[in-house]
């Protein structure tokens, strides 16, 4: 396969219906290790937080990743909560103990799912932001998990439940595929901060 093909296949498998978003992560690799996840996932978009850490991906961890995925970062969760609802995403965040479980979540409509700082978690003014809470059932004595295997956890199923749902590999309009070609065949894509 040569390199516009190839190009060609990631562009047809991206969603852009499911969106990560990291809020006020400490620790550089775990947010790099979620990117890495998202592209790997053919998720377009991560929305990064970065009201109390300011966000430095670790290239060691993100391997050139965060060149194909489009990172938005916001310096006040707000306006990211605000596009979300805008663009119709249904807003849910990781918690231990969530009001629905990963299985429940809803993969009918666009989906942002939410996962907190390592130490802290959520706090409540942004679960108040949030449509609901989710939870990985656990069945052994740990009760958490590390927060970039919860994400890719929970991104693999609700990436795969999307696709099953939806009946194909994408969900990019023409238009935003033929976009998206052209800034990979560039050798980039936009990113932005807010």
């Amino acid at each position: 396969m040569n390199r516009k093909e190839k190009i060609r296949e990631v562009v047809n498998a991206r969603l852009g219906s499911i969106i990560a978003v990291c809020v006020n992560f400490e620790n550089p690799h775990n947010a790099s290790a979620i990117l890495r996840t998202c592209e790997a996932l053919g998720i377009l978009e991560v929305f990064v937080v970065e009201e109390d850490f300011p966000f430095r991906p670790s290239t060691k961890v993100t391997q050139g990743a965060e060149r194909w995925v489009r990172v938005r970062r916001f310096r006040r969760a707000e306006p990211a909560f605000q596009e979300l609802r805008e663009r119709g995403f249904r807003i849910f965040a990781a918690t231990p103990h969530g009001s629905v479980t990963l299985e429940e979540l809803p993969v009918d409509a666009p989906l942002a799912l939410v996962f907190g700082n390592e130490n802290r978690g959520l706090s409540p003014e942004i679960l108040a932001l949030c449509d609901g809470t989710f939870c990985i059932p656990m069945f052994g004595f740990t009760e958490s998990l590390n927060v970039s295997v919860a994400a890719g956890i929970s991104l693999y199923f609700v990436a795969s439940a999307r696709r099953r749902l939806l009946g194909k590999a994408g969900d990019l309009s023409p238009s935003a595929q033929a976009a998206l070609f052209a800034a990979y065949l560039g050798d980039q894509i936009p990113n932005s901060g807010t």
